[in-house]
Formats: structure tokens, C-alpha cells, sequence
């Protein structure tokens, strides 16, 4: 029975007064701490950040129900309000509702 051995990984510790700095710079750059490395050695090859959302699925979720509630009152308004600005209100809801689908990862 052959069993494969992985390679040692390569390591970094940063120097101890440096550690928050290199950890802030990790943080703030959204990549993974390899690829943050990788990128700072090779330089332009290296991956995009990875996409991080500010807000919650839940907090997103919520929205696009509400898109939908203000979506309806808005068709309840049809004959009282004037038609330009209600078709402009409706298409601005669209575009909210495609955004909060997107962060949802799912298509509009």
C-alpha cells in the first residue's frame, strides 16, 4: 500500500511587533492569508479579494421583501399619481430588488 506525502507547507511568522500590522493588512486587503502572501511575493498574478458583504443575508432577505410590499402599494397609487413619476418609482425598485438578489448570489 503507496500512500502519497504531501509536501511541508511554507510558513510565516511575522516578527512579533509586527503581527497586528501584517493581520490588519490581511484584513483590509479581503484576501486569505495565503493568497495575501502569495500576492505580496509574485506581485500581478495574484487572486482578486474575495467578495465580502457588509450586510447580512437576513438584513437582504428583508429588503427585497419590502421591494415587493412597495411594489404594490405603488401599483395601488396608479390612478392618483402621475404616470412618468410612478413608472420611474417602479423601475428604481426593480433595480433595488436585482442588487439585493445579486447579494443573495442568486440571479435577478
Amino acid at each position: 500500500m503507496t500512500e502519497k506525502i504531501r509536501e511541508a507547507p511554507i510558513s510565516y511568522r511575522p516578527p512579533h511587533e509586527l503581527r497586528e500590522q501584517f493581520r490588519a493588512r490581511v484584513e483590509e486587503s479581503g484576501l486569505s492569508v495565503n493568497a495575501f502572501i502569495t500576492a505580496a511575493v509574485f506581485g500581478e498574478g495574484s487572486p482578486k479579494p474575495a467578495r465580502r458583504t457588509s450586510a447580512s443575508r437576513a438584513d437582504v432577505a428583508r429588503l427585497l421583501a419590502e421591494t415587493a410590499l412597495l411594489n404594490e402599494r405603488l401599483k395601488g397609487l396608479a390612478g392618483d399619481a402621475d404616470p412618468s413619476l410612478l413608472e420611474d418609482a417602479v423601475r428604481d425598485l426593480r433595480e433595488i430588488r436585482a442588487a439585493c438578489l445579486r447579494a443573495l448570489g442568486r440571479s435577478p
